[in-house]
């Protein structure tokens, strides 16, 4: 089983919202109480890929002090994108997403994310960044799904690319 994690934390590296998602329709987000290491463990009970973009393995490590590397098989999905499709002017997300015609209705966070971490402590905003986080999340499951068809990278040549 594969889940898709964007994490969103402040400049002093305190974690605020984990979105996850396994599949288009099973997915969600942990934030306020709900996010605690025994729920954060509980999302990757029978997990063997967990698909990140970017340093968010070593956030994760060090917010809940916990080696997931050493138990699940970590692929950060922009080293794979760099590898396996050289020569994008842009690796970031928002380029992908362009590239494949995915459409974001949270741009703003894109020009900005010192913004979302302002955005979040106001409570009529955070509907906004948790909207943002999840289509992150989405869209980087749907990114992937897409850039493996396309550039025909295999399950072999991205566990070769494993975080550790």
């Amino acid at each position: 089983m594969e889940i898709y994690i964007d994490v969103e934390w402040t400049l002093d590296q305190d974690v605020f919202l984990i979105g996850y998602a396994y599949t288009l329709r099973k997915k969600g987000q942990l934030y306020g109480k709900s996010l605690t290491k025994k729920n954060f463990l509980t999302l990757l009970e029978g997990v063997e890929f967990i698909f990140i973009y970017g340093p968010d393995i070593g956030m994760l490590e060090k917010y809940f002090s916990i080696d997931i590397r050493q138990e699940y098989k970590c692929i950060n999905l922009l080293k794979i994108f760099r590898r396996y499709i050289p020569g994008l002017k842009s690796y970031k997300l928002a380029a992908l997403e362009e590239m494949f015609g995915i459409k974001r209705t949270t741009k703003q966070y894109k020009q900005n994310i010192f913004t979302l971490f302002k955005d979040w402590r106001n409570p009529s905003k955070r509907r906004l960044c948790l909207k943002y986080n999840m289509e992150d999340v989405i869209n980087l499951l749907i990114i992937k799904k897409k850039a493996f068809t396309k550039y025909n990278i295999t399950r072999s040549q991205y566990s070769r690319s494993l975080l550790r």
